[in-house]
């Protein structure tokens, strides 16, 4: 079983992410060379963002800046390892 998150602010609410915290020594992600990095105001939080269809599947959270915040929503079953 994993614990997500569902958070209430206007951006989440509208992406429809639901947060799985994960550590970096334990998220790999592949075809990085496809994805796109958006930041703003303090730039602490950096949301990556496929290059071809716009989907932000994970980003390193203000709150949590040495985890990523992944998209629940977003994962294959089979890609999860406990």
């Amino acid at each position: 079983d994993i614990e997500a998150v569902e958070c209430n602010c206007s951006i989440c609410t509208m992406k429809g992410f639901l947060h799985l915290f994960v550590t970096r020594d334990r998220f790999e992600v592949e075809g990085e060379e496809n994805l796109s990095t958006y930041s703003f105001g303090t730039h602490t939080a950096k949301h990556f963002f496929c290059k071809f269809c716009g989907i932000c599947s994970y980003y390193i959270p203000r709150s949590h800046p040495n985890d990523y915040s992944v998209n629940v929503h977003c994962l294959q079953q089979e890609t999860i390892k406990s």
